[in-house]
Parts: structure tokens; C-alpha cells; sequence
């Protein structure tokens, strides 16, 4: 049976499992772990050097270094767990007394017209919210659409001429309109989260409520957040996916796709109506307005919409898969505002500016991997983009880019950021190593 408490041993493994990831859990919370692991980094060079050095040695006395070296850093690595292991106990009683409860910020700026929230950055919250996450995960057996399997799957089902009804859909304000007394009913009605576990998440609830002043809705932004309102839906999933013809259902977060096999005198309204009653269940309501349907075939013998920052075109015979107009213009507004930025810090700041915008351009027209990843998560022009058939989009950029290069009054300057190609790094699929200092410089601009 799953552990869900919140004891030392299982925050001990959220450290590893963070520390593998990438994250540098010493640095955020236990500075004082940072030496230990210095001196561990400092032994394994002196081992890498010893082999490397090892003809000038004799093999007893190589023999005889190398394991001095090897128990030096077994001792290092026993100091490093000891003091991990006081610093989690004393992290565990803090989340498991009753005065321990999420602080809650909201942000300074909106996505997407929205409010965000965090939770305070300490070590308390830091783990009682991964260990949440674990527990809601592995006891519903939750966790969000995979992107890079919806594309190529919505892909392949539209490419054939079967008849086929086509609704795309949103959830209107999804996180903010979540009923809590409905969600917390629905960890309840069946028990198998821990009792700790469910007074947590009622305990960041109220707390959200204080600093919201909103009776409903879940914080944007805390990751617990994206468990529970996977958890919530989960009812309304099984109803789509019970629904009779169906041949394919997708939801990335609020953002829904259904592909139904209609039989002969049935009519799309009466799926929406069915789509939309199931989400009422919920106290939630769909976007009928923003809401795309099509029978196909049909009149106009055509499929067309946006979903997951790609384009889906089917007309006819023919289809085509390329980037949304909301995201290419996203990569247009991330050139403007890297050039305006320019000419603006150029004017005091000349060598800084150039430095700043190279890497910017660098960095939209090529890829790289997430800083503080393990996962080999490749992000870029190819990589986020990779599904597209149709690639008109990179001329296009292409084109975008050189025309305001043109505002840059610097030849030398202007020179360099035409070098930089969307159509070439997306075919080339360039690779770009960027420190994490760079990669804060160069992401900075777009977030403010």
C-alpha cells in the first residue's frame, strides 16, 4: 500500500527525486548542506585525477591513495545524509503540526488575464506540497495529457475521409469557478486519500479563499492545483469516453477535443448539449462561443482549428497540421520586444545591449534543454513545433525577422541578428547550450 505520510523517510526520497530533476534543493532551503557537497565534488575530481595519473604511482601506492580517496568521500556522503536527515525530521514535524498551514501570494502579473498564486518559498510548504502531489497521483491515478501524444493522435484520426463530428471546446475560467465544497466532497465520498492529506488541502483552500476573496475556484499557479482539477474531472472523463460511437477524446488542462462517429440523422448540437451537461455536473461551464464544430464531410467539406499551438487544416483531400496565429505572434511579439529592448539599452549600455539581444535571437531560432533538467526536456523552434507539416510559418518568420532587424541602427548588429534563421534551426535542428544565468537574462523581458 502507498505511504502518503509525511515522515522523514518520504521527504528524504522527494530530496533525491528533486536533486535528480535537477532541482537544487540544498541551495533553496539547506544552505548549509552546500559544503558537503563541495567536498564530495572536490574528492571524485582528486579520484578522476589519480587514474588519470596512475603510471606516476606504483600499484601498491595507487592502490593505497585510491582508497583514502574512496573513504574520504564515503565519510563525506555519510556527513551530507546525516545532516539531510536532521534538516527532514525537523521539515516533517513542521508540516505535520497543527499550526502548519500554505502561505499564499499572488503574483504581481497575470497569465492570460488570470490571477497566479505560490505558495511561500520555504522548505515546509515545498515538500508538504510535492508530497501532496504524490499522494493525489498515485491514489486517483491522476496526472495531466501528454501534449506530444494528443498531436500526433488527433493528427492521424483527422487525416482519413470517415464521417465524423468534430467539437473543440474550453472550460470557461476552469481553475477560478472549481467548486470547492463539490471537490472536497469528492475526496471524501470515497476516503482512499489520507486524513492528513485531505485537512492539507482544505487547510490551502481556506487560505487561498482569504487572500482571493473568492468563495470558488482553486490558485492558478500552486502545483497542487493541476492534481486536484485533473481529480475533479475525473468523473466527467469517464462519461466522454463512455459516450456510444465515440472515436477519440482529448483534454489538455480546459482545453477539449472530441471525435464522435455519427450515425445517420444524429446531430452535433446534441453532442455539444451532451458535453455541456456533463460539465454542469461539475458546476462548470463550457465556452459556446470560442466552441468550433464541424461535420465532416459536410457543405463546406473542411476542418479547421487551433488546438495545443498547432493550426489543424483538413480540406478535402488534403490536410495540413501548422503552428496557431496566437503563436506564431507570440514568436513575432518575443523578436519586436527583444529589439526594442535593444535600442532602448543601447543607448547607455551599447556592448550589454548587443550581448542581450544575440542571445534572445539565439535562443528563439534554435533549441536547448531546460535548465535544472534531467529529463532531457528539449525545448525551441523544432522541438516545441516538431508535429507541424506545414511549414510556411518559419518563412514567414523569417521574413518577420529581418524586416525589424532593419530598426536596428548598428550595421555591425544588424548584421549578426540576420545571420539567425527560424527556417534553419527548425531543419538543422540547432543546439544551444545557454547557462542558467543567460537563460533568467534572456526569459526576464518576456515575463515583465
Amino acid at each position: 500500500m502507498f505511504d502518503q505520510s509525511f515522515t522523514p523517510k518520504n521527504l528524504t526520497r522527494i530530496y533525491h527525486s528533486e536533486n535528480k530533476k535537477g532541482v537544487n534543493i540544498a541551495g533553496l532551503f539547506f544552505p548549509e548542506i552546500i559544503d558537503e557537497y563541495e567536498n564530495i565534488k572536490r574528492t571524485r575530481r582528486l579520484i578522476r585525477q589519480l587514474f588519470r595519473n596512475r603510471k606516476l604511482y606504483g600499484k601498491p601506492n595507487f592502490e593505497k591513495r585510491l582508497s583514502k580517496l574512496y573513504e574520504l568521500r564515503a565519510r563525506y556522503k555519510t556527513q551530507k545524509n546525516e545532516v539531510i536527515e536532521q534538516r527532514l525530521e525537523a521539515v516533517s514535524k513542521t508540516i505535520n503540526s497543527r499550526k502548519f498551514s500554505f502561505n499564499i501570494e499572488k503574483l504581481a502579473y497575470q497569465k492570460n488575464n488570470k490571477d497566479v498564486f505560490v505558495t511561500k518559498n520555504d522548505a515546509a510548504s515545498f515538500f508538504a506540497e510535492k508530497q501532496i502531489q504524490k499522494n493525489i497521483k498515485y491514489t486517483y491515478s491522476v496526472k495531466q495529457a501528454d501534449r506530444d501524444l494528443i498531436v500526433p493522435q488527433l493528427r492521424s484520426i483527422l487525416q482519413d475521409d470517415f464521417p465524423k463530428f468534430v467539437i473543440k471546446t474550453d472550460i470557461e475560467s476552469f481553475y477560478e469557478t472549481i467548486d470547492r465544497d463539490l471537490l472536497i466532497a469528492k475526496l471524501n465520498e470515497n476516503p482512499i486519500l489520507s486524513l492528513s492529506t485531505r485537512k492539507l488541502i482544505a487547510r490551502l483552500l481556506r487560505e487561498y479563499e482569504k487572500i482571493s476573496g473568492h468563495k470558488k475556484g482553486i490558485p492558478r499557479g500552486v502545483g497542487i492545483s493541476a492534481y486536484l482539477s485533473e481529480l475533479y474531472l475525473k468523473e466527467f472523463d469517464q462519461k466522454i469516453e463512455n459516450l456510444d460511437n465515440l472515436i477519440y477524446y482529448a483534454r489538455y488542462v480546459d482545453d477539449i477535443v472530441v471525435v464522435i462517429a455519427p450515425k445517420p440523422d444524429e446531430k452535433i448540437e446534441d453532442y455539444f448539449k451532451k458535453l455541456s451537461e456533463f460539465i454542469g455536473n461539475d458546476k462548470l461551464k463550457l465556452k459556446r462561443e470560442k466552441s468550433d464544430w464541424f461535420c465532416y464531410p459536410g457543405e463546406k467539406q473542411m476542418i479547421q482549428f487551433d488546438y495545443l499551438g498547432y493550426n489543424f487544416d483538413k480540406h478535402g483531400g488534403r490536410f495540413g497540421l501548422g503552428i496557431s496565429k496566437k503563436k506564431k505572434k507570440k514568436y513575432e511579439d518575443r523578436v519586436l520586444s527583444s529589439i526594442e529592448k535593444y535600442a532602448k539599452q543601447s543607448i547607455k549600455q551599447p556592448r550589454k545591449a548587443k550581448k542581450e539581444l544575440l542571445l534572445r535571437i539565439k535562443f528563439l531560432t534554435s533549441n536547448t534543454a531546460l535548465s535544472n533538467n534531467k529529463g532531457n526536456a528539449i525545448i525551441g523552434i523544432y522541438n516545441s513545433n516538431k508535429w507541424a507539416t506545414d511549414l510556411k510559418f518559419l518563412t514567414s518568420l523569417d521574413s518577420f525577422l529581418v524586416g525589424k532587424s532593419n530598426l536596428i541602427k548598428n550595421p555591425y548588429v544588424k548584421k549578426k541578428v540576420q545571420k539567425f534563421s527560424f527556417s534553419h534551426g527548425y531543419k538543422a535542428r540547432t543546439f544551444c547550450r545557454f547557462t542558467p544565468s543567460q537563460f533568467e537574462t534572456i526569459v526576464k523581458l518576456w515575463k515583465d
